[in-house]
């Protein structure tokens, strides 16, 4: 008995240090991919595709210079599957820009699962299944997007759209915030925090959702639904997903309408973004 305990014992630090190694890897080669990427000059050809971007063109040049870093990272790291289209540097540059404006306030490499991103031209459809009474239920779904493992499945045409109408939507952001909930396993709403209280974080997110669904609920109308659409009070997941696409694409209302929100977010993005585009005007 003794000796399958020690036997044990070996092999539990064994795969300690394994894994430890396997991290010191990673590490080293996370640094050795920044070095070389921090020498490159920016393609010119990456900065014409931002300049339409009404966000990138008013940041910082200390913001800019870690946002340029962050998409040549990005770019070098993830697999760009196209389904029935091409994948160029628009689309590649332009999902790297707000995956990586996400991330802003995190070092290079943190909040960074995503490995896949696959492409559609429009609106893909998918077979959702569902469980009622008991009874197992499979329906077709036009999606914009969907996320899930560290795949994010997007729409191009949905991401155009956002851009040219500058509007308070936004795909990209709303699948990356997906995967940034989904960073400990569960898809409810709570990504992994750092900086913020679990409890006050949950206290403030449940309290806005279970108000406004009651609002919904009885047929009533409100400013905040407006702000936020009804999408978002389908569940808790999607609630912190387009509450994060308005953190991002319209701060000024909606620190005004969630201050408590607001501040939240704030915390885990590590981002002020009313002050970080005060001089746009929300969509």
């Amino acid at each position: 008995m003794m000796n399958y305990y020690l036997l044990l014992i070996q092999f539990l630090f064994a795969l300690a240090g394994l894994f430890l190694l396997w991290k010191g890897i990673g590490y080293f080669h996370r640094m050795w991919q920044y070095k070389k990427l921090k020498s490159m000059p920016f393609p010119n050809s990456y900065e014409e595709i931002l300049h339409n971007i009404h966000q990138y063109k008013i940041l910082s040049p200390l913001h800019k210079e870690k946002l340029q870093l962050l998409i040549l990272i990005f770019i070098d790291n993830k697999e760009f599957v196209g389904v029935k289209m091409t994948i160029n540097n628009e689309i590649k540059v332009i999902i790297a820009f707000y995956a990586c404006l996400m991330r802003l306030g995190f070092d290079p490499g943190d909040k960074d699962d995503v490995s896949t991103i696959i492409v559609y031209p429009k609106h893909f459809i998918v077979n959702e299944t569902y469980s009622s009474g008991g009874i197992q239920h499979t329906e077709k779904s036009v999606l914009e997007g969907q996320s899930a493992n560290g795949t994010v499945v997007i729409s191009w045409q949905d991401i155009k759209y956002d851009i040219a109408q500058q509007h308070k939507d936004n795909v990209i952001i709303h699948e990356f915030a997906h995967e940034l909930d989904f960073e400990d396993g569960f898809a409810d709403g709570t990504p992994v925090l750092e900086d913020s209280s679990y409890r006050r974080w949950s206290e403030i997110f449940s309290k806005a959702y279970d108000t406004l669904r009651g609002q919904r609920d009885k047929g009533e109308s409100s400013d905040k639904i407006a702000l936020l659409g009804t999408y978002a009070l389908k569940n808790e997941a999607e609630f912190f997903a387009v509450c994060s696409e308005r953190f991002f694409e319209a701060p000024k209302a909606f620190k005004a309408y969630f201050p408590d929100i607001y501040q939240e977010l704030k915390r885990f993005y590590r981002l002020d973004t009313e002050a970080l585009f005060k001089d746009l005007s929300d969509p």
